[in-house]
Formats: C-alpha cells, structure tokens, sequence
C-alpha cells in the first residue's frame, strides 16, 4: 500500500469513528432511552474497521517512513485523545440514562407494592358472594 492511500485510509476510518461518536453523543444526550444494542453494534463494526487502519499502519509503518516512522505515528495521537474523550463523554451520559432508569424503577416497585396491598386488601373479606334471583 502506497504512503498516500494509507495516510489517507487512516484519515477516512479516523473521521468515521469520530462522526458516528458524536452522532451516538447526540442521541445519548437526547431524552428517549437510545438502543443500546444497535449502537453498540454501529461502534464495533466502525472501531474493527479502524483497528485493522491502525494495525496495517503500525505494521508498515517503518517501511513507509523510514526513520521518520516515530513522528507519523504521533500524529494520530491527538486524534486518539479525541476519540478518547468523545468516548468518555457518551459514558457520563450512558450514567445519567442508568440512573433515571434506577429511579424510574424504584417508582415502578413503589407503585406495584401499593397496587398488590390494594389487591390483597380486596381479596381478604369474609363475605361471600351471592346471586340475585328472581322469578315471575
């Protein structure tokens, strides 16, 4: 692989996983409860992709750059620290979704319990039902 297209195929997986970062930041940030598990899998696939750049770069690098290899590597680092935080940012708000669902479902046993002494205080009478009859 040429010096270009591999600068340039590091370049293109870099700005894919940082584009779908924030576009998972945006909807973390979002009131619905996102799914989880679709966006899990969006990131995996994006990251996998990323990796094999990375590890294909790191692999050829000292042939591509020669001595130079160390500066071209550094140069990815602040777009890693990028990343890096993007990522910390969608788990403080993945917290946040974790904690309203605590609260959410502490309200929900809450109202189940009371809704079970209602029912049970219901069920406890002594009388018996009857049927009304009546003929001509």
């Amino acid at each position: 692989m040429k010096l270009e297209q591999n600068i340039s195929n590091i370049e293109n997986c870099f700005n894919s996983y940082e584009n779908i970062q924030i576009q998972h930041l945006d909807i973390m940030k979002s009131k619905d409860l996102p799914n989880l598990d679709l966006l899990t899998q969006e990131r995996t696939t994006v990251f996998q992709i990323l990796k094999t750049a990375l590890d294909t770069f790191m692999e050829n690098a000292g042939s591509l750059y020669g001595s130079d290899s160390l500066s071209a590597i550094s140069r990815y680092e602040g777009k890693l620290a990028s990343i890096l935080k993007l990522d910390e940012d969608i788990a403080i708000e993945i917290k946040k979704h974790q904690e309203h669902l605590k609260v959410s479902l502490a309200r929900l046993k809450k109202g189940k319990t009371a809704l079970n002494g209602y029912r049970k205080a219901g069920t406890q009478t002594t009388l018996k039902p009857f049927v009304l009859n009546i003929d001509r």
